[in-house]
């Protein structure tokens, strides 16, 4: 068994940052799609701008804060163990 003792903050949150953009260009699509098929032209665009953008940087901001927390609790009690095949 081996400790995962740090998370590298930057590194990490940029990768979280990208996954949550995406999820929420996915998210942002669907609704474009509705908001077009009941007639509210102005709220799809709005939909394909605003949820990728936000998700994307609250994802950032929370990873890297969760990083850093993980870190100095890691620093303190130990990592957790992974089994490295």
């Amino acid at each position: 068994m081996r400790q995962l003792k740090s998370f590298g903050i930057l590194q990490t949150a940029t990768v979280a940052g990208v996954l949550y953009f995406l999820f929420g260009l996915i998210f942002g699509v669907l609704a474009a799609l509705i908001s077009i098929f009941t007639g509210r032209f102005g709220h799809a665009i709005v939909m394909l701008i605003v949820p990728p953008i936000g998700y994307g940087v609250v994802g950032f901001i929370f990873t890297a804060i969760m990083c850093a927390l993980y870190n100095a609790v890691a620093e303190r009690v130990g990592g957790i163990e992974i089994n490295v095949s």
